[in-house]
């Protein structure tokens, strides 16, 4: 076999074998917190009909779409992005690198960034300055964005991040802004999507009275209270003797028991589709 040859199956068999990244899941909930979920068609403020996660092809006056159904269209919406990303980028990107790339091809378009400073600098080697041309792109300001920087700066902190290491979501949207001379945001100024992430986090940590446990336990001393009351009506039907006291002490054991099973039962349905919710 001739040099040539064995050369163009060497390069054969690394175009097979290289790595060819997507987007994860840390990447996924960075685009959703900026883009927002719409459960109907509604127009941006650039007047462009969108639905879902920032989703534009499907969106029709009227359409409606569950959460579930919005993420499928918003994982077709990242096909061309992360082509785009695996096809024109020439050096080795880590995770954290990609799924920033797409987060900003997103909210920019595939042909905009192919005439990027991002990509340019990307493939001369110079990541450092590719992140910098990164957060001097202005993004479409609206809820729950605050400035038209903060998206590229929640980005940008998620391309620095280190590969090996996760990087959470709150501490992306509280990254400080980078844009041209944007000064970061003081504690009043964050976006409300990072103060729900904040809120949530603090009640997560904090035991809360309706944990599944305490629930059940409520739920079960209910039933023991109605069973006591129902065991006291019980005895007033067969000992035609028993008192007014017993009487009382039945109805209202039933009735604390009712109460204590309604509250029991609500706080677990109320669990329940907190979780479907998430």
């Amino acid at each position: 076999m001739g040099e040539r040859a064995r050369s163009e199956l060497g390069q054969s068999v690394s175009a097979t074998t290289s790595q060819r990244l997507k987007v994860s899941r840390e990447g996924l909930l960075l685009i959703k917190s900026f883009e927002g979920f719409r459960p109907r068609t509604v127009r941006r403020r650039d007047g462009v009909p969108v639905i879902g996660y920032g989703h534009v092809k499907s969106a029709r006056p009227g359409a409606t779409i569950t959460e579930a159904e919005a993420e499928l269209l918003l994982q077709y919406d990242l096909l061309p992005i992360v082509e785009a990303i695996n096809s024109r980028v020439s050096i080795s990107l880590n995770q954290h690198q990609f799924d920033a790339l797409a987060s900003f091809i997103f909210s920019v378009g595939v042909q905009r960034f192919e005439g990027s400073d991002v990509l340019e600098r990307l493939n001369a080697g110079s990541t450092a300055q590719a992140a910098e041309a990164l957060s001097g792109w202005p993004d479409r300001v609206q809820p729950p964005v605050d400035a038209p920087y903060r998206r590229r700066s929640a980005e940008r902190a998620l391309f620095d991040a280190a590969p090996d290491r996760p990087a959470p979501l709150d501490a992306l949207l509280t990254a400080p802004v980078r844009g041209p001379n944007a000064a970061p945001h003081a504690e009043d100024e964050t976006p409300a999507t990072v103060q729900v992430l904040r809120h949530e986090k603090r009640t997560a940590q904090t035991p809360a009275w309706n944990d599944t446990g305490a629930v059940i336990f409520i739920g079960g001393v209910g039933l023991l209270a109605f069973i006591a009351g129902i065991a006291a009506f019980r005895r007033v039907l067969a000992d035609h003797q028993a008192t007014d006291g017993t009487v009382l002490i039945g109805g209202v054991l039933a009735v604390i028991g009712l109460i204590f099973i309604g509250v029991a039962g609500w706080n677990l349905t109320r669990k329940r589709n907190n979780k479907r919710a998430v």
